[in-house]
């Protein structure tokens, strides 16, 4: 019977054991079964044969030479005080005919060899017998005697004697799977704790896998593991590496096409040849903003290394670095940005937290209409740090959130010029800070709450 795949290395391990297990252990039981009941059989044999043989005592020869049986009343009776067990006898003659006891006991015709027992099975009365005939000598002549007994004294003690075998093996059965179990518990911790050290890692952690305590059967695969990890790590170091040149080496042509563009729109007075250049000039932003968005993305992929990025670091702080950038803009575009920061203690990157912000006010700042307001806030709520931004703008419905943070997707009916990384970005920062992100209405009904939560505060035991 094949094992279902769906079954744990434990219960695989049981499975393949309990078969032997309950083989050895029928065996013993067999094995103590026969050594209990062959002796007893024997012995009870004896005891048959005894009665036989004092029977034989009293054959003899009757003074006109013929074979008789003399056994008393008294005899008799004690032949049949068993309390278990019916029992018969039979006297023969030298021609082997009953002359005496129960007269459906036959003499069997075997060659039986006089002086020693001769142990048979036959029936009395439509019931099973165990009998037993001896010859002896009478005079001149052989005669013989047959003693007879049911079988419910050897039926009652052998099934004693099986329950008694049994009992031990069933609990010794028992005992022994519960260890085994317990044993293949023990055996596979060192597994256990791999398979929760391998699952608690992040896609980005693809350090070697210590293999100091797992077992030698095992360390040929966690040596593959490590090897494929170092694979990956070297293939996501590439690409992090082509994204990072690639992006940087957009920016500096972006940003002088800008400058010459700015320039142009300065020393023209056509106002038609100012708005086409006005035109180029915000597709050379968004180009210079995906740049810049394809270059934190590289830094965020997995196989960036971050350890030595992150510190210690408040997030309040880290936020107020942000006014005089994004106050102006938002002057521009006729929307209230406030800032409301209370202190934040978080361990992570300052350049990526710093990216997570300006994606938020980015995105709040180009889809929240002239006139609205954008708050960006910083505290402690239930012994997390926390950074948030709200809007009054269009908001996202419950059911397209999951899908806006979907790298290069923009929900339908959306305007403004993103290219649809702001909340994909903010998703993996936070995902790399070990953060939850949430997409919540904003307080006022009207517009978006991106809160991005960190477990634990830094400083705190």
């Amino acid at each position: 019977m094949p094992i279902r795949p769906d079954l744990g290395l434990r219960a695989r391990l049981a499975l393949i054991l309990a078969p032997c297990m309950i083989l050895l252990l029928l065996a013993a039981a067999a094995a103590q079964y026969l050594l209990a009941v062959r002796p007893l059989e024997r012995q009870l044999d004896r005891s048959l044969a005894d009665v036989a043989i004092a029977l034989a005592d009293r054959m003899g020869v009757s003074e006109a030479g013929d074979v008789s049986f003399n056994l008393s009343d008294e005899a008799a009776e004690l032949l049949d005080a068993d309390a278990l067990d019916d029992n018969w006898f039979t006297a023969f003659n030298e021609q082997f005919q009953p002359i005496a006891g129960e007269p459906d006991l036959h003499w069997p015709a075997a060659n039986i060899p006089r002086g020693e027992p001769f142990f048979f099975n036959t029936i009395v009365d439509g019931v099973p017998v165990r009998a037993v005939a001896v010859k002896t000598r009478c005079g001149v002549l052989e005669c013989g005697v047959i003693n007879a007994s049911t079988l419910n004294k050897r039926t009652e003690l052998v099934e004693a004697v099986q329950l008694s075998a049994l009992i031990p093996v069933v609990l010794a059965g028992i005992v022994s799977m519960a260890l085994v179990w317990t044993g293949l518990g023990s055996g596979l911790k060192p597994l256990v704790r791999l398979s929760d050290e391998v699952s608690r890692r992040s896609p980005r952690e693809l350090s070697p896998v210590r293999v100091d305590d797992v077992p030698g059967e095992v360390q040929p695969l966690v040596e593959a593991v490590n090897r494929l990890m170092e694979q990956l790590a070297e293939s996501g170091a590439a690409q992090q590496k082509f994204l990072a040149t690639a992006a940087h080496q957009l920016r500096t042509p972006l940003a002088g096409l800008q400058s010459r563009i700015e320039l142009a729109q300065l020393e023209t007075a056509d106002p038609e040849a100012r708005a086409r250049l006005g035109g180029i000039h915000e597709s050379a932003v968004r180009a210079a903003r995906l740049a810049v968005q394809l270059l934190s993305l590289a830094r965020v992929e997995p196989g960036a290394s971050m350890a030595d990025e992150r510190v210690e670091l408040d997030l309040a702080r880290l936020a107020t670095e942000l006014v005089d950038e994004w106050v102006p803009r938002a002057i521009a575009r006729n929307i209230d940005l406030g800032f409301e920061l209370e202190a934040a203690p978080v361990r992570g990157s300052p350049l990526l937290l710093r990216e997570l912000m300006v994606n938020l006010l980015h995105n709040a700042l180009e889809y929240t209409q002239a006139g609205g307001h954008v708050t960006l806030r910083s505290g402690c709520l239930a012994g997390e740090a926390f950074i948030e931004v709200e809007d009054n703008g269009p908001g996202i419905p419950p059911s397209l959130r999951a899908a806006a943070l979907e790298r290069f997707v923009r929900l339908p009916g959306t305007v403004g010029t993103g290219s649809g990384l702001g909340l994909a970005i903010v998703h993996e920062i936070a995902g790399a800070h070990q953060a939850r992100l949430a997409l919540l209405d904003a307080p006022g009904g009207q517009g978006l709450l991106v809160r991005v939560s960190f477990s634990g505060l830094v400083g705190q035991a």
